[in-house]
């Protein structure tokens, strides 16, 4: 084999891996919050990897702050977190959607360690509209994304 089929063979092979790593769909603006340092670098590099624009917090006051400044597909939010949890700050932002008529809602997504049910209803009833249980799974995180997305925007 030459050196040029070996290139194109490589090249192949490169393009073959890139085109794994997109998601199928148009990138998304993700908001993505989570108080865990390595949590938050590895979400973040594998959204990215898959085409999409990623904004990472640590906190759910800064979540709240950042969803102010821009617009979202959708949140990611942890939801135990110092400063602000992920529920004080989903329901910040709900009342914030609220007080701007002219902004449509974005899907929150919780992402929780906790596996109960009855803290899931209570996560759903705080104005989250779907929850991600760790450790997360980017092929999983990234199908539920659209399914949670395509249910709440009907």
């Amino acid at each position: 084999m030459g050196i040029i089929e070996l290139m194109n063979e490589r090249d192949s092979e490169n393009l073959n891996k890139e085109k794994k790593k997109k998601d199928l769909g148009p990138p998304l603006k993700i908001l993505l919050a989570d108080d865990t340092a390595v949590n938050l670098a590895l979400a973040t590099k594998l959204l990215k990897r898959r085409g999409h624009d990623v904004i990472a917090v640590e906190d759910g006051l800064l979540a709240y702050e950042a969803f102010k400044e821009g617009t979202f597909d959708v949140v990611l939010m942890d939801i135990h977190m110092p400063v602000m949890d992920g529920l004080e700050s989903t329901a910040k932002i709900r009342d914030y959607e609220a007080s701007e008529n002219s902004r449509p809602p974005t899907a929150i997504i919780a992402m929780t360690a906790n596996n109960e049910q009855s803290d899931h209803e209570i996560y759903l009833k705080s104005g989250m509209n779907g929850i991600i249980t760790k450790p997360l799974d980017i092929k999983t995180v990234v199908t539920q994304i659209r399914e949670i997305i395509t249910s709440f925007s009907g």
